[in-house]
């Protein structure tokens, strides 16, 4: 069973009744999401791009801008180097988009996954220099690179490098040092000797504010910088950074600008998805970010790229169809991979240990980490998922996390043991040979910090709030507090002895839980998707007996609208 816990952050709550712009439930809710700064707090509230922070506070962004200046007027070559997630395409085409404003001698590329793997490639490296390429900018990667870096210097190139990711250190907490690359700048906000009021930007994110000091710089047209947060919302939401701070102003910006876009690439996704309503975070999150990925998994991402590129409107049609068979592929390679995975899972009862590592054979690795996160959701456990490179003898896999978990951290121990490593505390990238992922497994479950506890799930819940308090202006006010995500889940509440006044399970499946909930005189209606297991724990704990019995429940009021009429109902996240 889930246990429930309401959030007890007294002190935060305090401290935001202080600020008499906000309303006691905004206080509340942001209270238990930590946020307390007033100009945070007024960030968050009253999201505006005159909120964005200044970008010349990230360190080397000065010689980062007067590189590229320079770069311009000489008439020299620019090329960027991307990465194959959503995050790295939405970062390679907000500079490309970006720089084409002022300068056309601008290329790009992106390693294969397979043939490459994650990051600068030699490939990459050699084309480069025998393209006599002057400046090199890296997005969404190159943070770790560093020989990649001195290869490049050294053949007389220069390289900026734009990353999010963990920085290289060494030493202990009494003398720590940071590792960087040798690049002209290093543009990071996770850097030791960063001061930037902010350090969770995605990739995207980081070029987007090295495009902003450029027209900062050039004085350019601010309207067409800011149309690249169309690119900026989709890295954000995509690649899983809090939706706080400056993300939820990319969010809201370029989600105001996706609805109303000119953009034939993503008006085609979306026509080819037949997705006909408001674009929301959902819609980046689970309709065109997972096609642009798919692109990078089983294909090029340099596809995804291409499509956002393209001006023939039928080139771009058979793009779009592309990308969304590609995802639809994606998804039947994730069933079958997930599948086998449990079952050796199970076969080997992995599911006892703290961390579960686990080698797939014969998988597409570019599914691994998919995998692993289904694997972390069904057990609550950090999970890393192996399967073959193109070198039979090496493994590589993916890691996906639990809050408690810090998985960069516990596996940077090992890293002596890998090939290759990468990440931040919620996911990993890694590659190992063969032969040593026994030992790999059983030295990193050796030295779990983990205890029982944090295997449990935990439901968070901001308030207890009596169902016959609840209203259409409630449910409406929380609306204010979207998008939500990383940092910013959806407002949970709870109320006790709600009696069922009716139930029934609907819908195709028969897997839609709906119910009459009443209490003090008020009824209300309430739903559940996927409740299989809860109309049967009803049934088992009630017989039949369920109308008339009570339960507890975890929700969040909505408001329901069918055929132009809206009315209030509960969406149940969980009963007992």
């Amino acid at each position: 069973m889930n246990k429930w816990y309401i959030f007890n952050k007294k002190n935060n709550y305090k401290e935001n009744l202080k600020n008499k712009n906000i309303s006691k439930l905004q206080a509340l809710i942001l209270a238990n999401r930590d946020i307390l700064d007033p100009k945070v707090v007024d960030s968050f509230i009253n999201p505006s791009l005159d909120k964005l922070h200044d970008p010349y506070l990230l360190p080397d962004m000065k010689e980062a801008i007067d590189l590229i200046v320079d770069t311009m007027e000489k008439g020299e070559s620019i090329r960027i180097f991307g990465d194959y997630d959503q995050d790295g395409i939405s970062s390679v085409m907000t500079l490309l988009d970006g720089l084409l404003y002022f300068y056309d001698d601008i290329s790009y590329d992106i390693p294969d996954r397979v043939m490459d793997g994650y990051g600068i490639s030699d490939r990459m490296i050699d084309e480069a220099i025998d393209e006599r390429v002057s400046l090199i900018i890296t997005c969404d990667n190159g943070i770790t690179a560093i020989e990649q870096v001195k290869k490049l210097r050294e053949n007389g190139i220069n390289v900026i490098v734009t990353d999010h990711h963990q920085v290289k250190k060494e030493g202990d907490s009494e003398w720590l040092r940071q590792i960087l690359p040798d690049a002209n700048a290093v543009i990071n906000p996770k850097r030791l000797d960063s001061t930037y009021p902010f350090d969770d930007l995605c990739g995207a994110g980081i070029s987007f504010k090295l495009m902003q000091a450029l027209y900062k710089r050039l004085d350019a047209d601010e309207n067409y910088l800011y149309d690249l947060l169309e690119y900026v919302a989709m890295g954000t939401v995509c690649d899983i950074v809090s939706l706080t701070d400056e993300n939820r102003i990319f969010v809201i910006e370029g989600l105001k600008r996706i609805n109303n876009t000119d953009k034939l690439a993503i008006k085609a996704l979306l026509d080819e998805n037949s997705w006909n309503k408001e674009v929301t975070a959902y819609t980046l999150g689970f309709v065109i970010g997972p096609c642009m990925n798919a692109s990078g998994r089983l294909s090029t991402a340099k596809l995804a790229v291409d499509l956002m590129l393209e001006q023939d409107s039928e080139k771009i049609i058979t793009y779009a169809r592309k990308l969304v068979s590609l995802n639809n592929e994606r998804k039947d390679l994730t069933q079958e991979g997930l599948l086998k995975t449990l079952d050796i899972i199970n076969d080997y009862k992995l599911y006892n240990d703290d961390i579960i590592i686990v080698h797939t054979p014969n998988i597409e690795e570019s599914i691994c980490g998919i995998i692993a996160g289904r694997i972390k959701e069904k057990y609550n456990k950090p999970s890393i998922v192996f399967t073959e490179s193109k070198d039979r003898s090496i493994l590589k896999g993916s890691g996906r996390s639990i809050e408690a978990y810090n998985i960069y951290k516990q596996v940077y121990v090992l890293s002596s043991m890998l090939e290759s490593f990468g990440g931040h505390p919620m996911a990993c990238g890694l590659s190992i040979k063969k032969d040593l992922i026994n030992d790999f497994r059983l030295k990193l479950n050796n030295k779990s910090p983990l205890k029982e506890c944090d295997f449990e799930t935990i439901i968070n819940i901001d308030a207890r709030i009596p169902i016959e308090k609840i209203s259409l202006e409630l449910a409406q006010s929380l609306n204010n507090f979207e998008p939500y995500g990383k940092d910013n889940p959806k407002a949970k509440f709870a109320d006790k002895d709600l009696a069922i006044k009716s139930i029934d399970i609907i819908g195709k499946n028969k897997d839609i839980l709906k119910l009459i909930l009443s209490k003090n005189g008020r009824d209300i209606n309430a739903i559940k998707f996927s409740a299989v297991e809860d109309y049967k724990y009803l049934v088992d704990k009630f017989g039949s007996n369920i109308v008339g019995s009570k339960i507890d429940a975890v929700f969040y009021p909505e408001i329901n609208e069918f055929r132009n009429k809206k009315s209030l109902q509960l969406r149940l996240i969980d009963i007992r």
